[in-house]
């Protein structure tokens, strides 16, 4: 199945009209979803990289 998600850019904010000069080789090729999903990604691995606690030896049951 596929869903079509629509948004809106801001051209006046400058992080906003940074989007979409990075998207815009792709919407001409109509490759831009796949640049979005790719740096999606990317961030929710970071983030779920970020989010994983490091283990120490007393939460391994080393108990010496």
């Amino acid at each position: 199945m596929i869903k079509r998600i629509e948004f809106t850019l801001k051209l006046d904010d400058p992080n906003e009209a940074a989007i979409y000069q990075a998207l815009r080789p792709s919407l001409k090729y109509r490759r831009a979803g796949a640049l979005i999903r790719a740096a999606l990604n990317v961030h929710f691995t970071k983030l779920d990289s970020s989010r994983t606690p490091a283990r120490s030896t007393s939460q391994r049951g080393d108990h010496s």
